[in-house]
Parts: C-alpha cells; sequence; structure tokens
C-alpha cells in the first residue's frame, strides 16, 4: 500500500480534483451522451456494458421503498437514478461538483428524491450506519486512498448492510499477452525504448494522478483480498466483458450482441476473463 507524506498527499489531491473538474468522466462520449430531452443514452460501445451493470446492481442491492440507499462516485447518475426508483431515500455523493450539477439537469432526477452531495468521498460526511445499502461503482480506480473510501463505505452502512462495488480489471491472463505482445513490438520497432513500468496490482501509480481517470489498477484476488480485511465478507463475485475502446478486439465485438452475450457468460463463469468485476458484499458487525 502507497504510504503518502501530507504535503505529497495535498498537491496530489489538488490535482486529481482539478481533472476531475475539467474532465467529468471517462463516460462522457465514451458509453453514453446526454440527450435532447435530458436523458442519457448509451452509445453503441456503451449500451451493453451499461445494461449489464444495472442488472447485476439491481440484482445484487434489492432495494426496498423503505431503505436509506447511498451512491457513492455516482458521476453523472446513469446507475444512481434507476436504482433510485426502488428505494425510500437516496443520496447521491461525488468529489466532481461538474458531474452533480448535469445529474441535477437530468430529466429523470427528482430533488425530492434524490439528494446530491460534493463531497471528500475519503471522508464521507453521514452519520455511522446512516444506509441501508450502498454502491461504490468504477471510482475506487481514481482515488488516492481506495481503503480509506472501503472503510468509510463500511462505517456508513449499518451492520448487515449491502455495499456493491464494481471496478475494472487489469491484471488478468488477456492483459498480460496484450502487454507482452506490445512489448516484443516495441523491442523490434524501438529497440532503444524503455517500456513503461506497470505498478503492483492495487497500488496507486502517482505518476497517473491528473494525467489519465485510472491511477490504479486491480486483479480479482487483491481486489477481494482489500474487502474482507476491510470488514466485508463477499457474497457475491460476477465478471463483466470487456469495455476498453482503445482496443480494436472491443471496438468489434461489444456493440454486437451475440459477442457481447457470449463474452458476459464466459466472464461470470471465470472472472478473470473479463475486464471489469462486480462484487456484493456484506457489511461485518
Amino acid at each position: 500500500m502507497t504510504t503518502l507524506d501530507p504535503a505529497t498527499r495535498a498537491a496530489l489531491l489538488q490535482r486529481l480534483r482539478a481533472f476531475y473538474e475539467r474532465e467529468l468522466t471517462e463516460g462522457q462520449g465514451a458509453y453514453f451522451n446526454v440527450g435532447a430531452q435530458g436523458e442519457l443514452v448509451p452509445t453503441p460501445m456503451g449500451r451493453h456494458w451499461l445494461a449489464e451493470h444495472l442488472r447485476l446492481f439491481g440484482r445484487f442491492l434489492a432495494l426496498g421503498e423503505r431503505e436509506r440507499f447511498l451512491d457513492v462516485g455516482c458521476g453523472e447518475g446513469y446507475y444512481t437514478l434507476t436504482l433510485a426508483r426502488a428505494a425510500g431515500t437516496t443520496v447521491a455523493a461525488d468529489v466532481s461538483s461538474s458531474v452533480l450539477r448535469l445529474l441535477g439537469r437530468l430529466r429523470d432526477h427528482d430533488v425530492s428524491h434524490v439528494a446530491r452531495v460534493v463531497t471528500d468521498v475519503e471522508r464521507l460526511p453521514f452519520p455511522d450506519g446512516s444506509f441501508d445499502k450502498a454502491l461504490c461503482s468504477h471510482m475506487l480506480e481514481h482515488v488516492l486512498d481506495d481503503r480509506a473510501v472501503v472503510s468509510e463505505m463500511r462505517r456508513v452502512v449499518r451492520p448487515g448492510g449491502v455495499v456493491v462495488f464494481a471496478i475494472p480489471l487489469k491484471y488478468t491472463w488477456q492483459y498480460r499477452g496484450l502487454r507482452a505482445v506490445e512489448g516484443a513490438a516495441r523491442r523490434l520497432l524501438k529497440p532503444g525504448k524503455k517500456a513503461y513500468p506497470v505498478s503492483p496490482a492495487g497500488e496507486l501509480d502517482v505518476r497517473l494522478v491528473g494525467v489519465q481517470a485510472h491511477i490504479r489498477h486491480y486483479s480479482v484476488g487483491v481486489f477481494r483480498r482489500m474487502l474482507e480485511e476491510s470488514g466485508f465478507d463477499v457474497s457475491d463475485l460476477c465478471g463483466v466483458w470487456f469495455h476498453d475502446p482503445r482496443n480494436w478486439v472491443v471496438r468489434w465485438s461489444q456493440p454486437n450482441r451475440w459477442t457481447y452475450a457470449f463474452g458476459t457468460a464466459l466472464s461470470k463463469r471465470w472472472p478473470d476473463l473479463g475486464a471489469g468485476l462486480v462484487v456484493r458484499t456484506v457489511r461485518r458487525p
């Protein structure tokens, strides 16, 4: 685990916040756009990926009409607003005021039912045990201290409450294969150029802060171990199919329903074959 001194942490946090106020999220344009009527419209690249996540989130959370629901790192609210229909009250929390302003302008946003909170996700401004269930979707790869966020999720959810986490995966066999091919091509075409060093799974890569959105990457085993060490029991774990729009195989296969369904079936059986992971956890007392 990366340990930062206070001065370094403050500088990195400032850089991180500036990046997200400027860039909004990776989802814009790649996975959805805002329609003319104020709705979020999936792109051909994003529609199966988003739909599969929403199905898993709905099933894993199984929200009830009296339950208090928290979405940490909610972004523009693509999942939040749909899931909130089944909950009693919902809080949408994010470090970026930009995305929350956009969420507030969406057609499906109900100000009486969904509260928006701009907050440091590593220090949530909610009392202990104030929510029944929570979601943390594709956010831990964006923060300086993922364990702090997971700890805060445990604190604000009641004992026995459900928290669903979703992350991208990069430490899998197919990505190792791609890196090996890229390395061989680099050595052949640019023999003097050194390969970009890869940080260990789960470790913060400070070189990427303020440069790109994902500043750490996970393996299935490393992520599960972190959740269990943080006071959660893992009750369900499901892989999801590729989503990287920079890869030509993904750009060809993901918009196709049949290839995506085949890949999803493989990922559910063997999570290490996918590029994402959705985990249902229960907070220990």
